[in-house]
């Protein structure tokens, strides 16, 4: 496990070998904590929120043993997520973005939702965001969608306002992004966290989407996405992102439990 600090006030990044965990029950924190949980997936804590995008288990090219599994290794133990307010977001339903695993943590968990961008059905504890462009109030979080198509699917991208902080998740969206961007663009100036698809290849849409998100927004940092255990792509994601101009830090997560601390 990696851990990684952003200064936005200097943009340093430094790695370094300690561990480091949120702290529950601090919502004066003003640190944001990112954590890697393997593909797609990522946990965000902001003071007493957790933030989970897209999370799921298959995809790990070496997994733990059961008793191994928690937030150092890069899976979610619910226990260790008591004390906090969680969201579990899911962007569609191929098993790369999801894993049904996610509804076992309401058995330990009271504070949980789920936010889908697609429809699964009614329950006490769910939004489904199905729709073109939808909007969603949720504790003093605003939760906005861009909405595509992908391999069959319906899905969506998110736009996240909570506590001062803007994050954005792709999911695999890949539509309309002129469009749909400069819509999220009368939205919010600013996104401090961006995740996004790192394909390596100046003419695939999903790196032409990240240079048009760059070129709209001012970001804070970008956390690339690719297949689970070749980071490598990221890292070339990363250098094609600076030699075509785009000035922003570019964060590459290496293994499950990969750690980043934001500090603003």
């Amino acid at each position: 496990m990696r851990i990684g600090i952003l200064y936005f006030a200097v943009a340093l990044l430094l790695i370094v070998s300690c561990p480091l965990h949120g702290q529950a029950n601090d919502p004066d924190c003003r640190n944001i904590e990112v954590r890697y949980l393997g593909s797609n997936g990522w946990a965000v804590i902001i003071g007493n929120r957790m933030l989970i995008f897209d999370y799921q288990e298959m995809s790990d090219p070496s997994p733990p043993t059961p008793s191994d599994r928690c937030l150092a290794t890069g899976y979610i133990d619910p226990d260790e997520l008591i004390g906090y307010d969680v969201y579990v977001f899911v962007t569609h339903s191929h098993p790369d973005h999801y894993d049904r695993a996610i509804f076992r943590w309401a058995y330990t968990l009271d504070e949980i939702t789920y936010i889908f961008g697609w429809d699964v059905g009614v329950a006490e504890n769910r939004i489904c965001l199905a729709e073109w462009r939808e909007t969603a109030e949720l504790d003093g979080m605003t939760i906005y969608t861009i909405y595509s198509h992908h391999n069959d699917v319906p899905e969506v991208a998110y736009l996240v306002q909570v506590d001062g902080v803007v994050l954005f998740h792709n999911g695999d969206y890949c539509s309309d992004y002129r469009a749909d961007y400069e819509y999220l663009r009368s939205i919010a100036e600013r996104i401090d966290v961006a995740f996004v698809i790192g394909h390596a290849f100046p003419e695939h849409q999903h790196f032409q989407q990240t240079s048009y998100l760059a070129e709209l927004f001012e970001i804070g940092c970008i956390f690339p996405m690719n297949r689970e255990g070749q980071s490598y792509k990221c890292d070339d994601f990363a250098q094609l992102l600076a030699e075509s101009g785009v000035d922003v830090p570019v964060l590459v997560a290496e293994v499950r439990g990969d750690v980043f601390r934001i500090e603003r």
